[in-house]
């Protein structure tokens, strides 16, 4: 088991290669580490708030139990990592390649993904209230019960994605690509979805109270008209394709999907 001391030093003389080390118990709070390698390596219980990590590759990594609260990770290759219990609040993961990281629980409030790569992901259950998801890409990602109250995930790419029983009240996915995403009894209360694609979407017995659906297109989803009553209609395409401003109530009771 390498100690930080040793890691501090190796990094100070020009080493980058940390591949497989294993440290535990480290205070490396405000360290920079950037540009470093630890593909395979075991790093838990650690302390790495506001640390420096930029471009850092921890790819397939265990990173657990870790403080990563307002670490700079932008562009770090966060592949198959697996974050159990950590906490990355206020993190910037800008930019960051997530494919096929496991996230299940984890703290990630406020958090910068700006354009962050999280392809099939596993963030089930985790905290991601007023996180900065602006032009990610979450295709095929799993946020089943994950918490995304207020988050921004404006031109996000969410396709094939599981949102079932997802908290997105008061959330922002202007110009977000849901087609076939699963958000059945998800939240989506007050939430922002003008010009968003919804095609193929699940849609059952989803919260839409007050949510903005203008210019949305509902095509081909699975949803109950009755559902949309209080939503805000401006231009939105139906399941069957209509083009409406409002629900009248012959609409709805015509109607079932």
């Amino acid at each position: 088991m390498m100690q930080v001391a040793e890691l501090l030093e190796r990094y100070a003389a020009g080493e980058r290669d940390f591949c497989e080390i294993e440290l535990k118990n480290a205070d490396l709070s405000q360290q920079n580490l950037s540009g470093a390698t630890f593909i395979k390596s075991k790093l838990s219980h650690m302390n790495l708030e506001n640390a420096y990590l930029y471009g850092v590759n921890f790819k397939h990594s265990y990173i657990e139990d870790t403080n990563l609260a307002g670490a700079q990770l932008c562009g770090a290759n966060l592949w198959g990592v697996n974050f159990q219990g950590s906490v990355l609040a206020e993190a910037n993961l800008s930019d960051a390649y997530i494919r096929g990281t496991y996230l299940l629980k984890a703290d990630l409030s406020k958090v910068n993904l700006q354009r962050a790569n999280l392809q099939r992901s596993y963030l089930w259950g985790a905290t991601l209230n007023h996180a900065d998801m602006r032009d990610a890409n979450l295709t095929g990602a799993n946020l089943d019960s994950a918490t995304l109250m207020f988050a921004d995930l404006s031109e996000a790419n969410c396709q094939d994605s599981s949102m079932k029983g997802a908290n997105l009240s008061g959330a922002c996915l202007i110009g977000a690509c849901l087609d076939r995403v699963n958000l059945s009894h998800a939240n989506l209360s007050m939430a922002e979805l003008s010009e968003a694609r919804m095609k193929f979407a699940q849609l059952t017995d989803t919260i839409f109270q007050q949510a903005n659906l203008s210019s949305t297109n509902l095509a081909y989803a699975q949803v109950q008209l009755q559902r949309l009553q209080d939503a805000i209609l401006s231009r939105t395409i139906l399941p069957d394709q209509r083009v409406v401003n409002n629900l009248a109530p012959a609409m709805v009771a015509s109607v079932t999907h």
